[in-house]
């Protein structure tokens, strides 16, 4: 009887060592799954912020494009408005000059 009971004591202890040597490798497959998954969503986190900041950069070239140009055109404006006015005053002159040549003589 007491060999029967030793037998169930040993099977006993022989198991909870097999579960307890189960419980750990099911911690450390948890424990790599953990890693690799939130290596996986740094990863993609990281991938996201890079693409979120070429757009931003992108989006900044492009207003920065359309300053340029708007300002160009601005410029372009502001010279075709001088030329004409200096066509128009150069008639004038040609003629205050003529004048005074003409007074001169």
């Amino acid at each position: 009887m007491e060999a029967e009971i030793l037998a169930e004591i040993k099977d006993s202890e022989k198991k909870a060592e097999e579960a307890i040597e189960r419980a750990k490798k099911e911690k450390d497959a948890i424990a790599q799954e953990a890693a690799r998954n939130s290596s996986r969503l740094l990863a993609d986190k990281e991938a996201e912020i890079k693409k979120l900041h070429e757009k931003k950069i992108a989006d900044f070239q492009d207003k920065a494009k359309l300053i340029k140009e708007e300002k160009l055109g601005e410029g372009r404006a502001a010279v075709k408005q001088l030329k004409a006015k200096a066509d128009k005053n150069f008639a004038k002159a040609v003629e205050f000059v003529l004048k005074k040549f003409e007074e001169a003589i």
